[in-house]
């Protein structure tokens, strides 16, 4: 039984030592992207299907991510995301690291997580706001990322 017990020590600590990888190759940038995109499909509670596939898609385009590291990022996000207080620790990091730029097109990926439904809650549209207003976009940038 002892040696059950080994095997199955070593098993795992391997696929940690894996896991801790991949999360170890994830930059605040993307992780914070990550975890921001997940908030905003969650602020309507209804998180579904086609935002979920739009945040994939995200994440794959913008960052060079292959599956296994998304669902890494996904799973470590959602629980940051969970564990989450306030929106100021995720958008005092975005200013500290992020471009204009880089904001403005945050903006816009937040907005396409919105609109995978094919609707703008009004849960997802004050989300988006705030972390507008947080990040200091300003708000003709935020209606043109909206209506563009």
């Amino acid at each position: 039984m002892k040696k059950f017990f080994n095997i199955l020590d070593k098993f795992t600590s391997n696929n940690e030592t894996v896991a801790e990888k991949d999360v170890d190759s994830f930059d605040e940038m993307t992780l914070t992207t990550c975890v921001l995109l997940i908030e905003v499909s969650m602020s309507d509670d209804n998180y579904d299907e086609q935002e979920k596939e739009k945040i994939i898609g995200i994440l794959k385009t913008k960052y060079n991510l292959d599956e296994k590291q998304i669902n890494v990022l996904m799973e470590m996000a959602s629980t940051k995301n969970k564990e989450m207080i306030s929106l100021y620790d995720w958008t005092s990091q975005i200013n500290s690291i992020f471009s204009y730029e880089e904001k403005k097109d945050l903006i816009k990926s937040l907005w396409d997580v919105a609109f995978a439904d094919g609707r703008i809650d009004k849960y997802e549209d004050y989300t988006i706001r705030k972390i507008a207003d947080l990040i200091y976009v300003r708000h003709e940038d935020f209606m043109k990322a909206k209506h563009r």
